[in-house]
C-alpha cells in the first residue's frame, strides 16, 4: 500500500535557494555528506561507548561519569546530523520523501529516541543502585542492546537510501 503525501512544499524545498548554493560547487554535496558522517560518529559512538558499559562492558566506570561526558556528545552529534541530513534531504527532498528505505530510517530513529527516553525516565533514577561493578538490570541490558541494533539498522538504512 502506497502511502499518498503531499509533494508541494517538497518541490518548494528542492526549487529552494538553499539547495541552489549547495548545487553551485560540485564540492558541497561531498562535504555535507562527510560532516553528516561525522555528525553519525559522534552521535552513534557515544551512545555506542554508553550502551556497552550498560551491557557490561568496562564495570568499573561509573554509568553516571559515562553520561555526564557521554550525553553531551550524543546532542552536538545529533544536531549536526539533524543538519546535514536536512541539507541532504532538501536537495531531492520530493523523491526521497517516498523511499520507503528512507521512512523506515525515520521510523527507526523514532524508535530510538522513544528507547532512550524510556531508559531515561524509568531506569536511570535508579542508577545508583548499580552504577558501579554490579551487572545492570536485564531490562536495562535490554534497552541498551535494542538502542544499538535500532542505531545500526539506522545506518544500513542510510546507506541503502541511494540504492532503492
Amino acid at each position: 500500500m502506497e502511502l499518498a503525501i503531499e509533494t508541494g512544499w517538497l518541490v518548494q524545498l528542492k526549487n529552494s535557494a538553499l539547495v541552489e548554493i549547495v548545487n553551485q560547487w560540485v564540492w558541497t554535496y561531498p562535504m555535507i555528506e562527510a560532516v553528516h558522517i561525522l555528525g553519525i560518529t559522534l552521535l552513534v559512538g557515544s551512545v555506542a561507548l554508553f550502551y556497552l558499559r550498560l551491557l557490561g562492558i568496562s564495570r568499573h566506570l561509573l554509568v553516571t561519569d559515562l553520561a555526564q561526558y557521554l550525553l553531551p556528545v550524543s546532542y552536538t552529534g545529533f544536531g549536526v546530523v539533524v543538519l546535514s541530513g536536512f541539507l541532504l534531504f532538501a536537495t531531492d527532498a520530493p523523491a526521497i520523501a517516498l523511499n520507503p528505505i528512507f521512512r523506515l530510517k525515520l521510523i527507526l530513529i523514532l524508535g530510538t529516541g522513544i528507547n532512550a527516553m524510556i531508559f531515561h525516565w524509568q531506569y536511570y533514577p535508579s542508577v545508583l543502585q548499580w552504577n558501579r561493578n554490579i551487572k545492570p538490570p536485564g531490562r536495562v541490558q535490554l534497552i541498551a542492546m535494542v538502542s544499538l541494533l535500532l542505531w545500526v539498522a539506522v545506518i544500513i538504512c542510510g546507506n541503502l537510501i541511494a540504492y532503492v
